[in-house]
């Protein structure tokens, strides 16, 4: 399942627009899509309205008395749906929503105009011409279809922006987040479809490692106890297991030390305690790469810390998990990190939800205010949100190619004409005076002052 466009009437100032998250060559829906644009152009809250879909709208459509919530008052939205090789259309229209099957392309654009158009639910309810599409949905069984359920191979993951908030990240006395074995065994019976991955939920991230430490040592034992098992040395039993048996926090580290040994500082995996008694939690620490000396996560910097956690909170969601219908969306991924470690970020991303099968069932969407992040989206994978002069929002795609020189990006794609500031602009003001000075002159001596003056600007601010 994934989304291919998002149609908003009437919504705040989203007042008529079209969001489109399909390869413009193929047709089919993208795997995942970059919002960028001015801040209060609404890049968050297209998040929040796709997670809104998938925990509210399909979760509500057969609750006819409660009916589902809506986004505001006289608000229209069409999402349009791929799902087991066919298209659909979701309206919801106030605290309404239908589900529409059997679009056929020839009627699509037309059909979704007139919802958009629509002054009152009854007029769509009254209609003859929009039963044919929805007589389908009154039956629970396909409705059901649409859910993401719990224990499945579904996951929606919504991972706000920090804020500031990274040092809301609370350790324990023991330096790290608070958990224990206890906890980590009610996974065994409860794993939900959704998950917020944000400074808070930050014990649900090690409740989570604990839970695949003590599911891996659980398999390991019914593996060396099988009859056929009984006869082999513990050496190669333990090579045979590990084989097809990853190691959660081996794994961790890969994504980890990414950011880690930047900062000169690496993820000690191999030093980590083994949670066993009910009342254990998993003592795992960061460390000196050089020195082998412990540092605290607390003492971390925001940006580091927001992303290990970040990362390692939606690997662990993932890892040794099967997912057939995957959604993450990711708001300002960037948060507090240095330039230099933006530029693999998106392809971490991509690595982290690879399921057990070695497959990417995930539509991701990310929300970013930074040139080098956008650049490693292909062109008709970045949306632009823009101002109109009625202060509503339209939507466009990018222009720079993948992996363009992030200036470009901010010129053409953030549409930022001048990337320098105030006394950058006066020096370049300067540059140009005196080279038209240059040119009118005809006394040596003044030119050799010119050209030293100009040589010296152009160096220092790379003046061509």
């Amino acid at each position: 399942m994934k989304i291919c466009k998002i149609y908003i009437k009437d919504f705040e100032q989203f007042q008529d627009v079209e969001f489109d998250f399909t390869n413009p060559e193929t047709g089919e829906p993208l795997n995942k899509i970059c919002f960028i644009g001015s801040n209060g152009t609404g890049k968050s809250k297209l998040l929040r309205m796709i997670n809104w879909l998938f925990t509210n709208v399909f979760r509500n459509f057969i609750q006819s008395e409660s009916g589902t919530p809506a986004l505001v008052k006289g608000a229209k939205v069409v999402f349009k749906i791929f799902h087991k090789n066919d298209n659909y259309l979701i309206f919801h229209f106030d605290r309404n929503s239908f589900i529409l099957r059997d679009v056929g392309k020839n009627e699509e654009i037309e059909l979704i105009q007139e919802l958009l158009s629509l002054k009152s639910v009854s007029e769509f309810t009254t209609n003859e011409k929009y039963k044919k599409f929805t007589k389908s949905t009154l039956y629970e069984e396909f409705l059901s279809e649409f859910l993401l359920k719990d224990n499945a191979k579904d996951l929606l993951i919504y991972s706000p922006a920090d804020n500031g908030n990274a040092n809301v990240y609370k350790m324990g006395q023991e330096g790290v987040p608070d958990s224990n074995v206890n906890d980590a065994l009610s996974l065994s019976k409860d794993f939900p479809f959704y998950a917020e991955v944000s400074p808070d939920k930050v014990n649900i991230f090690w409740k989570l490692l604990i839970y695949h430490l003590r599911r891996r040592a659980e398999e390991r034992d019914k593996y060396e106890n099988l009859p056929e098992n009984i006869i082999k040395t513990k050496d190669v039993l333990i090579k045979e297991f590990d084989s097809v048996n990853p190691k959660i926090l081996e794994y961790t580290a890969r994504v980890w030390n990414k950011i880690l040994n930047k900062a000169g500082l690496e993820f000690d995996f191999e030093g980590a305690s083994n949670p066993y008694q009910l009342t254990d939690n998993l003592l795992a620490y960061t460390r000196l790469v050089n020195s082998k000396k412990i540092i605290p996560y607390n003492q971390l910097s925001s940006g580091i810390k927001n992303f290990i956690f970040r990362l390692g909170h939606i690997y662990s969601l993932y890892f040794n998990r099967e997912i057939d219908r995957g959604f993450l969306l990711v708001d300002e991924p960037e948060n507090s990190l240095f330039p230099d470690f933006l530029f693999d970020l998106v392809e971490t991303y991509n690595e982290v939800l690879i399921d057990k099968r070695g497959q990417n069932n995930t539509q991701a969407f990310f929300v970013t205010h930074n040139p080098i992040i956008a650049a490693q989206f292909q062109p008709y994978e970045r949306i632009i949100l823009d101002w109109n002069e009625d202060y509503s929002v339209s939507s466009r795609h990018g222009i720079s190619p993948v992996g363009d020189d992030p200036n470009d990006i901010l010129s053409s794609d953030f549409e930022l004409k001048n990337l320098m500031g105030s006394e950058g602009r006066k020096m370049w003001e300067q540059y140009i005076l005196l080279k038209k000075k240059l040119i009118k002159t005809s006394s040596d001596k003044e030119k050799e002052e010119l050209i030293h003056k100009i040589e010296k600007i152009g160096s220092l601010y790379n003046f061509n």
